[in-house]
């Protein structure tokens, strides 16, 4: 006789069989598995850009330059835009001008 090695149900009185867990068990496990299978992720120019972005006033126009020197955004002083908006446009216009640069 066997027994589950997780939960200690009888696996089998007769014989010979060599599981280790029941089906109750290896479902869980399964579930589990599945569960906890991190998701890949795309990565993004965003921390790119955010750490080598200069945010500049010049002229009465707030500029946000890439290291390269490419304006990335830029608007008039006195007008309120939203961060994410800005930060959504700025790494646009950065992957834009990387490819335009690689090719």
């Amino acid at each position: 006789m066997r027994f589950c090695k997780d939960c200690g149900a009888v696996l089998n009185l007769f014989g010979d069989r060599e599981i280790e867990y029941c089906s109750a068990c290896i479902q869980h496990k399964k579930q589990a598995e599945i569960i906890h299978v991190p998701i890949p992720t795309e990565p993004t120019a965003d921390a790119g850009v955010l750490g080598t972005t200069t945010l500049s006033l010049e002229n009465g126009k707030i500029i946000l330059r890439s290291q390269e020197g490419w304006e990335l955004w830029s608007c008039t002083q006195g007008t309120s835009t939203e961060l994410q908006t800005i930060l959504t446009r700025a790494k646009r216009i950065y992957e834009i001008r990387l490819r335009r640069q690689k090719n």
